[in-house]
């Protein structure tokens, strides 16, 4: 616990929290006040009577419903301060091909993965997990995690951390073998989707799977981001017997693929993996469902009137776009930006009208 409450190690973990956010209200209090705040923190941790505080809760439908725990802010901080002494221990275990929460890697280096991957070989076993971060059972977490922290306080600030989080009705309850309904209800279960450790933990959840891949199956042809993961193969039948396996496996972690999402695909009808479809030989496209997500966005925006929103999260599609095969579609997106600009400068008065009333002029054409 010392390295986790060292005062350095608390400094950098306020600064990392507030990056980003120091013009929000809880921000800027927690900021006028950090040394007094730090000190307390310290002290809370190295007593052992540190207690997390309540979840503010609301719910985001991009790209798909999902309930959202917002720690405090002072909660944050501990996150980022025990991600920081913990995740080097942790992303040590990892696999090269486990892409997600780590320095260096992301969602770009795993679409590069998957490309070159695709372009190798003929057949991939898509898998999906079922409502991972809702489904993950607490026992078997805090279990994985005991066995890589040695302190006793490191292991109650864990297991206080994971106990603040339990998954509510909307995540389905599945019975195991030996389960009843009795026990499976009264399993603690459940990430909060939102908390920086979450992401840490989920990735370590799975890396067991990851090593029975790679080296007890001595299967190389495979990446994994987060919850989805992809096996590359040229012979369909050895891909079915991993695919059992794998399943064998997640039941061991009281987890299920989602279904029909998980499913054997050629690689020339298209591999869908991060907003991308991968074809042979040629650039990735962007899925339909991701582009049709970035026009609803756009619109929105575009009629509030948030134009400094609407500038970032067009900027934040032409970086994302780069990485495909997206030229015609930047195009089409910039003769619109013109053609707006040409309408609002052709009323004398200033008025827009028409379409550029409802949707002003992009700050960042693409």
């Amino acid at each position: 616990m010392a390295d986790v409450a060292a005062w350095a190690n608390l400094r950098a973990a306020s600064r990392q929290a507030a990056r980003g956010k120091r013009r929000r209200p809880d921000v800027e209090t927690w900021l006028l006040r950090e040394e007094t705040e730090l000190r307390q923190l310290r002290e809370e941790l190295r007593q052992g009577s540190y207690k997390p505080g309540r979840y503010q809760f609301f719910v985001i439908h991009e790209p798909k419903r999902r309930e959202i725990a917002a720690a405090p802010f002072r909660d944050r901080v501990v996150h980022h301060a025990l991600c920081r002494w913990m995740a080097p221990v942790l992303q040590s275990r990892f696999i090269a091909r486990s892409f997600s929460c780590q320095v260096g890697k992301g969602t770009t280096a795993a679409r590069e993965c998957c490309r070159r991957l695709t372009n190798q070989f003929p057949y991939v076993l898509k898998c999906d997990v079922r409502k991972f971060y809702p489904s993950m059972d607490h026992a078997l977490l805090l279990g994985q995690l005991e066995g890589v922290s040695r302190c006793p306080q490191v292991s109650a600030l864990t297991r206080s951390i994971v106990d603040s989080y339990h998954s509510g009705p909307d995540a389905p309850v599945e019975l195991f073998p030996g389960d009843d309904w009795v026990t499976a209800f009264a399993r603690p279960r459940g990430l909060p989707i939102g908390n920086l450790t979450s992401q840490l933990w989920g990735n370590f959840y799975l890396d067991a799977l990851d090593h029975w891949i790679t080296e007890a199956q001595r299967h190389g042809a495979y990446l994994r981001y987060t919850d989805d993961f992809l096996l590359f193969g040229e012979d369909k039948e050895r891909l079915w017997d991993l695919r059992s396996g794998i399943v064998t496996g997640l039941t061991a972690l009281r987890l299920k693929l989602a279904e029909p999402k998980s499913r054997l695909l050629a690689t020339r009808e298209g591999v869908p993996f991060c907003g991308f479809r991968f074809l042979p030989g040629a650039r990735p496209r962007i899925m339909g469902a991701t582009k049709r997500r970035f026009e609803r966005r756009r619109r929105e925006l575009a009629r509030s009137r948030k134009l400094s929103r609407l500038t970032q999260s067009v900027f934040a599609w032409y970086q994302f776009s780069r990485e495909a095969n997206s030229e015609g579609l930047r195009r089409a997106y910039a003769r619109r930006a013109v053609g707006v600009r040409r309408v609002g400068q052709a009323q004398p008065s200033g008025r827009r009208t028409g379409r550029a009333e409802q949707e002003p002029m992009l700050a960042h054409p693409l």
